[in-house]
Order: C-alpha cells, then sequence, then structure tokens
C-alpha cells in the first residue's frame, strides 16, 4: 500500500474514532440523560428507577467513549508508518 494511502487512512480512523467517541459517549450517554433528568425533575415525573438508569449511563459515559476511541486508534495504528 501506499504511503500516502495509509497516512489517509490512519487519519480518517483517527477523526472516526474521536468523533463516534464524542458522539456515543459524550451525547448519548452523558448529555442526553442529563437533559433528561433535567425536564423529568421539573416536570415532576422523575422515577427512582430512571434516576438509577441515569446515573449508571453517566458513569459510563467516559468509559464508552473511551474504549471507542481506543478501537478506533488502535486501527488507525495498523496504517500508520513504522
Amino acid at each position: 500500500m501506499k504511503k500516502t494511502l495509509r497516512r489517509v487512512l490512519a487519519i480518517s480512523f483517527s477523526v472516526l474514532g474521536t468523533v463516534l467517541a464524542l458522539y456515543f459517549g459524550g451525547y448519548w450517554l452523558f448529555i442526553r440523560p442529563v437533559r433528561y433528568l433535567y425536564t423529568s425533575l421539573m416536570a415532576g415525573t422523575l422515577t427512582s428507577k430512571h434516576l438509577l438508569i441515569c446515573i449508571v449511563k453517566i458513569f459510563l459515559a467516559s468509559t464508552a467513549g473511551g474504549g471507542i476511541w481506543v478501537i478506533c486508534d488502535i486501527i488507525a495504528g495498523k496504517f500508520r508508518d513504522k
């Protein structure tokens, strides 16, 4: 494989990993549960079950985002120059 193509693939996987980590870890597992907690608390419909689920999602958000980023970085490492 050509050196330029390998470099483009490595950068693409790195950017893809960062975007996916921010989307899933940052938005789906952090921002949405926090927003849900706020809106349900203000509406008075917050239950203990939903509170527990949202707390678990918030605590696991960085782990999931980091895991996604690491997997994509490992794949990008296969295409980086030695």
